[in-house]
């Protein structure tokens, strides 16, 4: 929902950069008028700057605790597109934001969502045929381990674009401004501090072998405090 602070903010956008593409008396109008905004909502230099970056949602798998293998995958994706990423817990499900400038950050949900649906068909597959007959916990841990290989090469099908200048300061000044108390996310790791057997080896060896399967067509698709993903 568009408050009325982000209607003023988008207002001052728009006069800057007609300032910027006019010339004479439009151009000095379009300044005039940004400034005047600026002044009368007290507008910080960190709103400024923030001006022009969006968040981009996707859903995520998990309520409040992403496995890790999504939370890399999330996380490889930001980085890529030079995004800072969030997860946003809801009553019922939680949000990866890719926070940007469009249309980077649309792209990046875009790429996470339709790998992370790719990876789960993926994951289904792999438990079917490989882990009947495993207990649940062992068959949920290797079947994670699948999904850490999947990622590893599944990435490769994400493309950077090229960013303008200063993009990375702008999304540091709309973090500042919007999220003071980011806390830190915690990915489940069902093999953290547990050395890998040779079965374990082998799921991540076709989780890696799947994952070169994955496709990515190129487009824009589409609670508690937010937390930043510690990577």
């Amino acid at each position: 929902m568009t408050s009325d602070r982000d209607n003023i903010l988008e207002k001052i956008r728009k006069c800057m950069a007609l300032a910027k593409s006019a010339t004479g008396n439009e151009a000095e109008t379009a300044l005039r008028q940004a400034t005047k905004l600026m002044e009368a909502y007290q507008v910080s230099h960190a709103e400024m700057l923030a001006i022009g970056v969006k968040e981009a949602q996707v859903k995520s798998g998990a309520i409040s605790r992403p496995a890790n293998w999504e939370s890399a995958l999330a996380g490889r994706i930001a980085d890529v597109f030079g995004c800072h990423l969030i997860f946003r817990e809801k009553w019922d499900h939680g949000l990866w934001s890719f926070i940007g400038l469009p249309p980077a950050n649309e792209v990046a949900a875009y790429s996470f969502e339709v790998l992370f649906r790719q990876a789960k068909k993926a994951r289904q597959e792999f438990m079917a045929e490989n882990l009947k007959r495993f207990k649940k916990a062992n068959k949920v841990r290797r079947a994670d381990l699948f999904c850490e290989g999947w990622v590893r090469t599944a990435l490769r099908t994400v493309v950077p674009l090229t960013q303008p200048d200063g993009f990375e300061e702008a999304i540091k000044a709309y973090v500042d401004t919007k999220f003071q108390n980011l806390g830190k996310l915690e990915s489940v790791d069902r093999n953290k501090g547990r050395q890998l057997g040779h079965k374990d080896e082998m799921a991540l060896a076709q989780g890696a072998a799947a994952g070169r399967n994955a496709q990515l067509n190129k487009g824009v698709g589409a609670g508690a405090a937010p937390l930043m993903l510690e990577r």
